[in-house]
């Protein structure tokens, strides 16, 4: 049951990473800061649409991790943004 979990939440992140690189390129508004924004709101969206009722899985558990990370790299990307609109 766990890896039923696990597969379908690594293949609609990798759609959802393919759909908003397509849907940023079709539109003429890629950089890599905001291809990674999008893709670290489809991370988080994705989380939340597998989760567990009761527990969690154990394969969830190295992805705090990386969404911690990426926590770190967006509060980066927040600052730069500010810092060179003042």
């Amino acid at each position: 049951m766990a890896f039923e979990h696990r597969d379908r939440f690594l293949v609609t992140l990798i759609a959802w990473l393919l759909a908003s690189l397509g849907v940023l390129v079709a539109l003429g508004a890629f950089t890599p800061q905001s291809f990674f924004v999008v893709s670290f709101i489809g991370l988080l969206s994705v989380m939340q649409l597998y989760a567990p009722a009761k527990s969690g899985d154990r394969w969830r558990l190295p992805l705090r991790a990386l969404i911690a990370a990426c926590f770190a790299v967006f509060g980066w990307i927040v600052h730069v943004r500010v810092t060179t609109v003042v």
